[in-house]
């Protein structure tokens, strides 16, 4: 598996050897998409919801300190992506990570995840907080993140 990364933070070619037959992944942040492609991973993740508007997509991306997709260069299928909210100085929040079911279990999701955090330590932000899914902690554990138990987070 390649992961090509061509934006303003990488340009560096990096090589998961778990499967390299399969298709080439590459990540750009952008600020506009495909909306429908965005939904996709969306509703595949069990996150859309029909009362949501696909109208919000284009904002949802313009907004975001930083949105990341990757592509299959093969298909030109778009099958992840991950955002970055941030007020710019100094913490950021991972969320949205998501690879599409059929292209999980070949390190796309790990390489996803560590290529935000380096987006974020390269915009300055000193403290990177990722927002999951609970059924989701081993994969993060993983990759070094951490909980943080004595922390209570609230949603309204």
């Amino acid at each position: 598996m390649t992961f090509k990364v061509t934006d303003k933070y990488f340009k560096t070619i990096y090589t998961k050897e778990k499967n390299p037959t399969k298709s080439n992944i590459h990540f750009i942040i952008i600020d506009s998409w495909d909306s429908d492609s965005v939904i996709r991973l969306y509703k595949d993740a069990g996150w859309w919801k029909d009362d949501y508007s696909p109208d919000d997509i284009p904002k949802i991306i313009k907004e975001s300190f930083r949105f990341c997709i990757g592509i299959n260069t093969n298909t030109g299928e778009t099958i992840a992506t991950g955002r970055i909210i941030s007020d710019g100085v100094s913490t950021g929040y991972i969320q949205d990570l998501c690879v599409l079911k059929q292209s999980r279990g070949i390190g796309v999701g790990s390489f996803l995840l560590q290529y935000l955090i380096n987006v974020a330590g390269s915009a300055g932000l000193n403290q990177i907080i990722l927002v999951a899914e609970p059924d989701t902690t081993g994969f993060y554990e993983r990759a070094g993140l951490v909980s943080l138990e004595r922390k209570t987070f609230f949603l309204f």
